[in-house]
């Protein structure tokens, strides 16, 4: 006889709870949490940008934008600085998170060690660029990309703060002489971070390390683009989810994938024949993974946050809901991924994996059935998920019902995660009562 779904959670909680008691987890969950509002920000500024302020933005497209509103071309400038001072520094924040956090649990000063934490990313983020040692900083490893090596970072600079600082209490020291001692203090561990950090950056620089490593992920993910076959597809597709739930890019992000030559031969093909149901290459990344796989972005996280209005019954879970719906509908996940949080979270590593990759095996079957053709029109910038197969296929209503039953499907998937994360909760808030009644006895 088989075990019914709160048994099977039930019998989780417990080896989930150890999991998130310890220090390791309780500084990443955090320091992800802590850079929530700056990636909120940061999303609401990218969607105006590129559904509202982009010429081919799916908002624009409809209301002919660029041809009534006075200056629309100068518009997006605002937006594109505050997108780029968010989403692209939010691994200095989670340095600064990690480094805070790390030293707090370990009772050292959790301010210097934060600030030391976010200067030692930054150095190891500049870039030489001529004999005169002025240079840049490299992007990737200060925005959403970098955020795993701005935890590691940040958790070097608390573990040498753990090592080689004396034990504080910040609440009390808040005169000046005593600020002074307690920078003192810490100078040992903020000159070895700041070494350790210098060595990095120069090793980097003098072997070329971020050179050769973005060359060849640059042709490694033009193979995955280019890829018409379906097992590659698959493949690449998993490979890409896995390492968005480690804040790694993957292959198929979704704001790096770009026309490749199967997608033109497709739309050609479609346009020779006025019919896209017999196109030379209908299983790519964008006919099965763009266009199925990625409903609130990567990891169809929509359907989480329809799962979480569904039947969540933790108010923290629908405020974040909430402010992640209208991400989601275009396809950002950055609130969910940080909010809830799912980076890093291993509840929700199968629903997350497991939803698109079910949704692009029933686009698959629907594809080879021809029940419908395969997407291969142009979709405006920022069509919400569930759009972008009936927009893409020139507006075929079969490809629209597929689309919402794979939302629906993806949604009976995360909803038993769901309720497990919030048995953890549940189960975490009683043993904090029943540690705080403890203590009161005694």
């Amino acid at each position: 006889m088989g075990l019914s779904e709160q048994q099977i959670i039930n019998r989780l909680v417990p080896t989930l709870l150890r999991l998130r008691q310890t220090n390791f987890y309780r500084v990443i969950q955090r320091t992800v949490m802590l850079t929530f509002p700056f990636v909120l920000i940061g999303s609401f500024s990218a969607i105006i940008e590129q559904t509202v302020l982009t010429k081919t933005g799916f908002l624009a497209s409809i209301f002919h934008l660029s041809k009534w509103v006075p200056y629309y071309r100068y518009l997006h400038y605002p937006f594109d600085n505050l997108t780029n001072l968010t989403l692209d520094s939010v691994a200095i924040i989670a340095a600064f998170g990690a480094a805070k956090y790390h030293a707090k649990l370990h009772h050292r000063d959790d301010q210097l060690s934060g600030l030391t934490g976010a200067i030692a990313l930054l150095l190891i983020a500049y870039q030489y660029t001529d004999q005169a040692q002025n240079g840049m900083f490299n992007a990737l490893l200060l925005g959403t990309n970098g955020l795993t090596g701005g935890i590691i970072i940040g958790s070097l600079t608390g573990w040498y703060f753990q090592l080689f600082s004396k034990p504080t209490n910040i609440v009390q020291k808040t005169h000046a002489a005593e600020i002074l001692d307690r920078t003192f203090h810490s100078l040992l561990p903020m000159l070895m971070t700041m070494l350790t950090a210098l060595v990095i950056s120069i090793g980097m620089h003098y072997l070329s390390v971020m050179s050769y490593s973005e060359e060849s992920w640059a042709q490694f993910q033009k193979i995955a683009t280019t890829s018409h076959s379906l097992w590659l597809t698959f493949g690449m597709a998993a490979l890409t989810l896995l390492l968005e739930l480690f804040g790694l890019a993957g292959p198929y992000q979704q704001r790096l994938v770009t026309n490749s030559p199967a997608m033109t031969t497709n739309l050609n093909t479609a346009l020779s024949q006025h019919s896209a149901y017999h196109v030379p290459y209908p299983f790519t990344a964008n006919t099965l993974y763009d266009a199925f796989g990625t409903f609130g972005g990567t990891g169809m996280l929509l359907a989480l946050v329809i799962a979480i209005y569904v039947a969540s019954h933790n108010h923290n879970y629908h405020v974040v809901a909430r402010w992640s719906m209208l991400p989601a509908l275009f396809n950002a996940n950055g609130p969910m991924l940080t909010g809830l949080p799912v980076l890093y979270n291993p509840i929700y590593l199968i629903p997350f994996i497991c939803a698109p990759l079910l949704n692009m095996a029933v686009a698959a079957l629907a594809i080879s059935w021809h029940w419908m053709p395969p997407m291969v029109y142009p979709v405006p910038i920022g069509t919400p998920g569930p759009l972008i197969a009936f927009i893409g296929t020139d507006g075929n209503w079969v490809a629209l019902v597929i689309g919402l039953v794979c939302l629906a499907l993806s949604v009976a998937i995360y909803m038993p995660f769901m309720r497990l994360s919030e048995a953890i909760l549940h189960a975490a808030h009683e043993e904090s009562l029943r540690s705080e009644m403890t203590a009161d006895e005694n």
